[in-house]
């Protein structure tokens, strides 16, 4: 179990430089502006589905990074995604509902 609190933020960040997007990219994919693009990355905490459209652009499970980082996965069946083990089709279909761009 973690004593610190993770800092979804910072953790988004590294993920999003790694990726070589630019802001406004990232910006337009998930819907937002670049300004809120910037102030996600101070956040500390985040609303689920806003972290879910990230986790499809970006194509990581912070999920799973968030379950792993509390020692929720031995606590708690996953419900979370393996992004990079479902169809091009359903990963579409998941950007539709959850509002994103491009997933692919």
């Amino acid at each position: 179990m973690a004593t610190q609190n993770l800092h979804i933020g910072q953790l988004i960040k590294a993920v999003f430089d790694e990726s070589g997007m630019t802001v406004s990219e990232f910006a337009r994919q998930i819907h937002l502006e670049r300004s809120t693009v910037y102030s996600i990355f101070e956040r500390q905490n985040i609303d689920a589905l806003l972290l879910a459209r990230i986790s499809l652009v970006l194509k990581h499970n912070f999920l799973s990074d968030i379950e792993q980082h509390y020692g929720l996965v031995r606590q708690v069946p996953s419900f979370t995604l393996h992004l990079n083990n479902i169809s091009p089709e359903l990963a579409i279909q998941l950007a539709n509902l959850l509002n994103v761009t491009s997933v692919l």
